[in-house]
């Protein structure tokens, strides 16, 4: 009862931000939540050992984030043409390297803890907020800056693709679930719930990709979008499952009743929202 009534608050909230609200709002709203997701993955990697240099890899992940939110906020926002958006991203990285590599000299690690403390605190950045900066991209959806084309409709296209998907996973699951995808990691989950999932979200992506959503994208290329998102998706799902294996907690935090914290919520999206992109970009 508490999961279904936090989903049915929580997915307005988001539609509306998404729908009635310039994209800096949703561009925001996703920046805040990665970051949410950013501490918990941190918190985690430290119950399994892993004490990452949160200082850093939070600083990092905001400039990243803010950076998206900017560029993919309105087409009037744009760089000097003289800076290359690839090579301020590539400093950037480089800047995350060096301190990430340098703090835990100055926090009294153990050298025995120093690689994994750095590993953890730029895979962290890898793994959260870079791929959450897609979102931000599929809101403003105009590679070109002439304009948004599809703006919140290639995010509901991803959203439909995503929840579709765990909740035809879920009911597949629980009716013919027999054998078991991943025991040690995710014991409830089962291939029929998995193949279940697949088939409901390429449906989904093929009338999404015909009629109102994203009709530019056509029955067939919103059937592999959905597919493969989806795919990406349930990978992403398991993904966060290990981590929380590896910590020893059932979740990775608590800001949702029923429905665990932050992380939780955005780990298929995490996957999910790179492959839509990669489609949506490739539109002519």
């Amino acid at each position: 009862m508490k999961r279904e009534a936090a989903a049915a608050v929580a997915i307005p909230v988001v539609l509306a931000v998404l729908f009635f609200l310039p994209p800096i709002a949703f561009n925001s709203l996703v920046a805040t939540v990665a970051l949410a997701a950013l501490w918990e993955f941190f918190r985690m990697a430290e119950k399994a050992g892993h004490r990452a240099a949160k200082t850093v890899g939070m600083g990092a992940a905001a400039v990243l984030l803010f950076f998206a939110c900017w560029k993919w906020s309105a087409p009037v926002y744009s760089f000097s043409p003289r800076v290359s958006t690839l090579a301020l991203l590539f400093t950037g990285l480089l800047v995350l390297v060096f301190l990430s590599s340098v703090a835990p000299l100055f926090t009294g690690l153990d050298p025995s803890v120093a690689l994994a403390s750095a590993a953890a605190t730029m895979f962290g950045v890898f793994a959260i907020a870079l791929p959450a900066t897609t979102l931000a991209y599929l809101r403003f959806a105009s590679p070109d800056q002439a304009g948004a084309r599809f703006g919140s409709r290639a995010v509901l296209f991803l959203f439909l693709i995503v929840w579709g998907c765990d909740s035809f996973a879920y009911y597949t699951g629980r009716r013919f679930g027999r054998r078991k995808l991943a025991p040690v990691v995710s014991p409830n989950k089962t291939w029929e719930g998995t193949l279940g999932g697949l088939a409901g979200a390429t449906l989904i992506g093929a009338a999404a990709g015909t009629w109102a959503i994203l009709p530019e994208m056509g029955p067939l290329r919103g059937a592999l979008a959905g597919a493969l998102a989806s795919t990406a998706g349930q990978i992403g799902d398991l993904v966060e499952s290990l981590w929380k294996r590896g910590a020893g907690v059932k979740d990775s935090g608590v800001f949702l009743p029923g429905h665990g914290g932050f992380y939780d919520r955005i780990d298929s999206l995490l996957f999910a929202a790179p492959v839509l992109a990669a489609f949506v970009a490739s539109l002519p």
